[in-house]
């Protein structure tokens, strides 16, 4: 019997890894960029959750099912509203009992 599993809210996705975000940006972020988001967030500042893309298997060396995990983006939108400078992108189980987590942070 396969189990079904309850997705992640999106806005509880997003505050999880905004949350993570947070927490963790100091240690795997250049200061240059931690600056650049923080004198941007507030007028440009994105947290969004996409469509999981299927290449986490080359970011992470591990093969998921997308339909198990939610993926989040944060970063800054350009005049189009478009996000063109992602700062990480987060991999989150929906999976409440086991809510692990992959990173891929921007490197200059």
């Amino acid at each position: 019997m396969t189990e079904k599993i309850q997705k992640l809210n999106p806005d509880t996705a997003i505050d999880i890894a905004y949350d993570i975000f947070l927490e963790m940006a100091s240690e795997n972020l250049d200061p240059a960029d931690i600056l650049l988001f923080n004198l941007q967030f507030e007028e440009k500042g994105a947290v969004e959750m996409v469509e999981t893309a299927e290449n986490w298997e080359q970011e992470i060396g591990v093969l998921i099912d997308p339909n198990e995990y939610a993926e989040i983006w944060v970063g800054l939108v350009n005049e189009q509203d478009e996000m063109d400078d992602v700062f990480a992108r987060f991999l989150i189980s929906h999976r409440e009992e086991n809510r692990e987590y992959h990173v891929v942070w921007k490197t200059n």
